[in-house]
């Protein structure tokens, strides 16, 4: 299936697991390949959506380059999910952002040593119409960022292999009212 040069407004996440903290406070630190700029996040209610953002950024670990897929030609950031971990894996939630791209775009090379940012929407939308109702406590918890970094270049991000999720993923963090 092809993908259109689109950036949804919302997705239901999946879930994976990770450390959490189990007094309710900031996630402790880890050594996820992918950091956020902090650990707790706070949503605002402004026009009609929950607004919060948080910059992640890969770091290349490895002695070799690692690929990343692409939503279009000119993106030099990678496709991301967020996924809930811990405690809240197995919660639902609507929260982020989902993809529909272009096909046919050549994956991004991340070379050792160098490091890939990009700023990663943790609102979402009231969405009064919603059937069933969004509850509250599915635009909050704990979350990561699953960057999809692919095991080789392809020719069409579309194609490509994620590496595992522990070589891809963010530290956990929290997205809190």
């Amino acid at each position: 299936m092809r993908r259109t040069p689109l950036v949804l407004v919302t997705l239901l996440t999946f879930a994976c697991t990770g450390p959490d903290d189990p007094a309710g406070g900031p996630m402790a630190p880890d050594d996820a390949p992918v950091q956020t700029d902090s650990t707790v996040y706070h949503l605002r209610h402004v026009d009609g959506e929950y607004d919060a953002w948080a910059a992640a950024t890969y770091t290349n670990r490895t002695g070799a380059p690692v690929y990343f897929a692409r939503c279009s030609g000119a993106a030099t950031g990678p496709l991301f999910y967020l996924r809930r971990t811990g405690a809240d894996s197995a919660r639902s939630s609507f929260i982020g952002e989902g993809w529909a791209c272009v096909g046919g775009v050549p994956t991004g090379m991340v070379l050792p040593g160098a490091s890939l940012s990009t700023r990663v929407w943790l609102g979402s939308t009231d969405s009064p119409n919603a059937q069933p109702p969004i509850r509250s406590d599915e635009r909050v918890g704990s979350f990561r960022v699953e960057f999809l970094l692919c095991a080789r270049a392809e020719t069409d991000s579309d194609n490509c292999r994620p590496v595992p999720p522990p070589a891809r993923q963010s530290n956990a963090f929290e997205v809190r009212f």
